[in-house]
């Protein structure tokens, strides 16, 4: 979430949530960022 909090936020329930289903292209670095660094494994990407 701290990676790319734009499209990506943890809610008081420990739950992550996608903000941003079709995030912008220049985001797509931030989103692979985050997925990598992703504690939970929480995020996975589809292409």
């Amino acid at each position: 979430m701290t990676v790319a909090p734009e499209v990506f936020e943890v809610r008081d329930d420990d739950m992550l949530y996608v903000l941003d289903e079709q995030p912008s292209f220049e985001l797509h670095a931030k989103v692979e960022a985050a997925a990598r660094r992703c504690p939970k494994l929480a995020i996975t990407l589809e292409r």
